[in-house]
């Protein structure tokens, strides 16, 4: 611990150091705000991050300044209303961080939980917002947990896969709001709404008892779909009329949701019940398999193709054999029904161990095409189609 009056460590995880970014006020540098505040340094982010914590001497609030670059402004938000709740905040946050995967207990989403709780009942209006600072570290540490979780067990319920499937849409973007915030929010994307009641859905052991809608609005709908399917469950997605559009028009039209482009359109998609898992849900068990073999697997990866070899090229660049399979959002939407059931052929491109692909796409027991050389696809294709 530094030993200081602010008793605040020296190190707390990813969102907090007093090792400060070089050319920075040094640590407890008092600083003019204006002609009559002051700010006293407390710390950043880490001698990488351009981020800096003060707090204003006059209100006694802790405030975040992010330095910006080049012509960029600094921006400023204010993180915590008094220096003991941030140095609480830091604390815990900090201890939580730094103990070793290996020696977290069994209930250790439960445990963020209650951090969370406890602060959040300590300074209110630090959680006031999901995009608010503290907010956001919680999600970060929450969706770190999920993926963990998700790599080494399977769900244990249909409400643990659901609450599963609403991790994976966060870490995609989308930001689960109440029904208020979505019906006031009508030019905003990337949202989600469950009804009020949506838990009573579950029973005691988290079986799905009936099925549960899903408000959307904006960004992909095969999002959604995989998103479910990854965890087993079925979204139904609503009817849509098909419009007389070429490939080009398409693809345009694609891009331009993925980019926040489009006037956002909405829509209800339906957790669906004591359904039968869908061809979809079959592909990306087998993805999960290929996945654990070290391969990038995603489906509807981006809108064309040479976007989804680019997002490949990123995920990989560090890997010295990278592999790879997946599909993009144009050939999923023609591909799979509102159920994820498939319809047409869905063209998967890939990298790596044909047959090892191979092996795995054939335990879908769907209409398999393999490829004769790298420089074709697989093709999936519903049952009784060759």
């Amino acid at each position: 611990m530094l030993l200081t009056e602010t008793g605040l460590p020296r190190v707390a995880g990813e969102h907090f150091s007093t090792d400060i970014p070089a050319g920075s006020p040094g640590l407890f540098a008092v600083r003019p705000l204006n002609e009559d505040d002051q700010a006293l340094i407390l710390g950043g982010t880490g001698p990488d991050g351009d981020m800096l914590y003060f707090l204003d001497v006059s209100r006694g609030l802790v405030v975040l300044l992010s330095l910006g670059d080049g012509d960029e402004k600094p921006e400023y938000e204010v993180v915590n209303t008094t220096l003991g709740a941030f140095v609480e905040f830091v604390r815990r946050l900090g201890a939580y961080t730094s103990l070793p995967w290996a020696e977290r207990p069994a209930d250790d989403m439960a445990r963020l939980a209650e951090i969370a709780e406890e602060l959040e009942e300590l300074d209110p209006e630090a959680f006031g917002h999901p995009h608010c600072w503290w907010a956001m570290v919680i999600a970060h540490h929450r969706r770190q947990l999920a993926r963990r979780e998700r790599a080494y067990a399977p769900a244990e319920s249909h409400s643990e896969a659901f609450d599963r499937a609403l991790d994976r849409l966060d870490e995609k973007g989308w930001r689960h709001v109440t029904s208020k915030e979505f019906a006031s929010a009508t030019g905003q994307s990337g949202l989600l709404a469950l009804p009020e009641d949506f838990s009573d859905a579950f029973s005691v052991d988290g079986a799905l008892l009936r099925d549960v809608d899903v408000r959307w609005r904006g960004s992909l709908t095969a999002d959604i779909q995989s998103a479910f399917a990854w965890e087993g469950l079925v979204i139904r997605l609503p009817e849509e009329e098909v419009e007389d559009e070429d490939f080009d028009a398409a693809m345009e039209r694609l891009l331009a949701v993925e980019r926040g482009l489009h006037e956002p359109n909405e829509g209800t998609a339906t957790c669906l019940a004591a359904a039968e898992p869908s061809d979809l849900c079959r592909i990306l068990r087998a993805f999960e398999r290929l996945t654990a073999k070290g391969y990038v697997a995603e489906p509807a990866l981006w809108p064309t193709p040479s976007g989804c070899w680019q997002r490949v090229y990123e995920l990989t660049e560090d890997v010295e054999s990278p592999k790879a399979v997946f599909w993009n959002t144009q050939s999923h939407d023609s591909a799979f029904d509102v159920r994820g059931d498939l319809v047409g052929e869905l063209y998967l491109g890939w990298l790596g161990d044909r047959e090892e692909i191979a092996e795995a796409l054939a335990e879908t027991e769907l209409a398999l095409k393999v490829p004769e050389n790298e420089g074709t696809t697989f093709i999936l294709g519903p049952v009784g189609r060759r």
